[in-house]
């Protein structure tokens, strides 16, 4: 008998381990790989030279060309940004020394006052009394009651 030949591919998944035959579905592709960079000192470039160079190789942006010329922010932002902190600081400094020192807190109890202890057992000895006159007002009517064959 000839045997059916076996394809390549087939014989390799075959072959594998467990657990590496066949690849992931859930997992990500591979990301690629870093592109090699012009020159080894690109590795040492702080983050403003960075900055700095990829601006440059932005010049022909007119909203990049604006910002180089006239700065990144106007002059009155920074002004502005001065003023409310340095008002804040003023006022945190104003209010500290007046602030009185806070009493300690009392310690906290239960939310809500306790119920009463007498609601259930009130109620079941007038349950039981108005089942006693009850049954005794039954009882006195057919004591009472005239009996026929008597009369």
């Amino acid at each position: 008998m000839n045997r059916p030949q076996v394809r390549e591919e087939i014989r390799s998944v075959l072959t594998a381990p467990r657990g590496h035959r066949f690849p992931r579905t859930n997992t990500r592709p591979p990301q690629p790989g870093v592109p090699a960079l012009e020159s080894a000192s690109a590795w040492t470039e702080t983050h403003q030279d960075r900055q700095e160079r990829l601006l440059r190789q932005m010049g022909d942006n007119p909203r990049v060309a604006y910002m180089l010329h006239h700065g990144p922010l106007p002059h009155w932002v920074t002004v502005a940004r001065h003023h409310r902190e340095q008002a804040a600081q003023e006022a945190a400094e104003a209010a500290s020394p007046a602030e009185p020192e806070p009493e300690p807190a009392l310690p906290r109890g239960r939310h809500r006052a306790p119920r009463p202890w007498w609601g259930w057992p009130a109620t079941a000895i007038s349950s039981t009394l108005l089942l006693g006159l009850n049954t005794l007002e039954i009882l006195g009517q057919n004591l009472t009651h005239p009996i026929s064959f008597l009369t």
